[in-house]
């Protein structure tokens, strides 16, 4: 019998986050088992203002370790990170770590063009994306290449396609092109 797996805490932007976090977590971990337990905050605003409370909560919950994923945006990662750490300070989650995807989460989508077209299914694939982080608006900027690759007939929603291209997309294409996805990659792959 193996050991006990506790389930991951995921504090988030917004559900689509949390979908694509899961799937990447079981896909890094290669276990598909792992249970999820989350809180959403509609937005950045109610993560900084909210997280230890939550935190406490998925603590009691059972979660052992504990994910606060929030975008970078037009912030300065420094400042963005500190903020975080002392609105969780005291963590009561021993295991946690601050995600921040530099500049949003969809920069790491496009770190590979062709899980895109296959997961779009779109005719042609994107151009390739070689520093998908300095992309200042990569959500918009995938909507722009989506549109352009199927010839106007395909509309990119985060919604709906980012948890699938989270299943398919080449985690060494990630690793590669998007610095901000290795302390993530790294803590799942220690912990799980």
């Amino acid at each position: 019998m193996g050991k006990k797996v506790f389930p991951v805490g995921i504090i988030a932007e917004d559900d689509s986050d949390v979908d694509s976090f899961k799937i990447l977590i079981r896909r890094i971990s290669g276990n598909g088992q792992i249970g999820i337990k989350k809180f959403v905050g509609r937005g950045c605003g109610k993560i900084k203002r909210k997280c230890n409370a939550w935190a406490k909560q998925l603590r009691d919950r059972g979660c052992g370790t504990l994910i606060i994923i929030h975008d970078l945006d037009n912030n300065v990662l420094d400042e963005l990170r500190r903020k975080i750490t002392i609105a969780l300070d005291p963590c009561p989650v021993k295991k946690h770590m601050i995600c921040i995807p530099v500049r949003e989460f969809e920069a790491w989508l496009l770190s590979d063009v062709e899980s895109i077209k296959l997961g779009l299914n779109l005719r042609n694939a994107p151009k390739e994306v070689r520093f998908p982080e300095r992309i200042e608006s990569a959500k918009e900027y995938l909507e722009k290449i989506v549109d352009k690759a199927s010839n106007g007939e395909k509309l990119y929603l985060n919604t709906k396609h980012n948890a699938k291209l989270s299943e398919i997309i080449t985690i060494d294409n990630i690793i590669s092109h998007c610095p901000s996805f290795v302390p993530f990659y790294e803590f799942v792959r220690e912990n799980y």
